[in-house]
């Protein structure tokens, strides 16, 4: 299937989807245009933590 058939299926499916259901398709689209971000934010997170503790992480460990 070519990128415009599925383009033009895409927007069949959501011509045809529950008023009720077009919030959740649309958080769904956004999630999957931005995953890097929020996977990125993530590690960062996960880096700060071990370097700022290191120390009680080891501790845990024990």
């Amino acid at each position: 299937m070519t990128v415009l058939e599925l383009r033009t299926e895409i927007h069949k499916a959501v011509d045809n989807a529950p008023e009720s259901e077009l919030q959740k398709i649309l958080v769904y689209i956004n999630s999957v245009e931005k995953p890097d971000l929020d996977k990125e934010k993530f590690n960062q997170f996960i880096d700060k933590v071990f370097k700022e503790d290191h120390e009680l992480l080891r501790r845990l460990a024990q």
